[in-house]
């Protein structure tokens, strides 16, 4: 009885903030998904916030946005504030003109409007420049998901959702 303790003691405790299931929770390959969840885990740490989880329900979430997107002009928009396609958590989008940007791309692209964040708290004024990178690294924020879907012409849509959310003006992102 104490070893199959110990054992599942050792187990869970060695399990990795970076695990990602071989079904995603969209049609983010899980490659894709390890990768983007590592970069946003390194760039959290970075700053001394702590790891996010990957949620397959977020994954679910995002990749129905993504896919509602290519159904419309394929254009990155964030959700509405009410009705059937609320918005409910914090999002990330990312539309590339091309085939072949992946959710690291993305994070990649979210992280480098870390050159116009001065650090301090949330300023409406700046929201449009720095919010991708305040919404990866804030530090109420435990669990992320992303999905991607391409539009008819090729391009590429990749939405990110954040549980919780953050962005808060007035607040600082850590």
């Amino acid at each position: 009885m104490k070893l199959l303790i110990i054992c599942a003691l050792f187990f869970s405790s060695s399990l990795s903030a970076q695990e990602v299931p071989a079904a995603t929770g969209s049609k983010l390959p899980q490659d894709q998904a390890i990768a983007a969840l590592e970069f946003h885990n390194k760039v959290r740490k970075d700053v001394g916030v702590g790891p996010l989880t990957w949620s397959v329900e977020l994954s679910a979430y995002a990749q129905s946005w993504a896919e509602q997107l290519t159904k419309k002009d394929c254009r990155p928009k964030h959700r509405p504030p009410t009705g059937e396609w609320k918005q409910l958590y914090g999002e990330n989008i990312f539309w590339g003109s091309k085939p072949g940007f992946t959710a690291l791309t993305a994070s990649q692209h979210w992280f480098s409007e870390i050159k116009d964040f001065d650090g301090g708290p949330i300023q409406p004024e700046l929201a449009g420049k720095t919010g991708h990178y305040t919404q990866m690294v804030w530090h109420n924020t435990k669990s992320i998901g992303m999905g991607i879907a391409q539009c008819p012409n090729g391009a590429i849509i990749i939405v990110a959702n954040y549980d919780p959310a953050g962005n808060y003006v007035g607040e600082k992102a850590y």
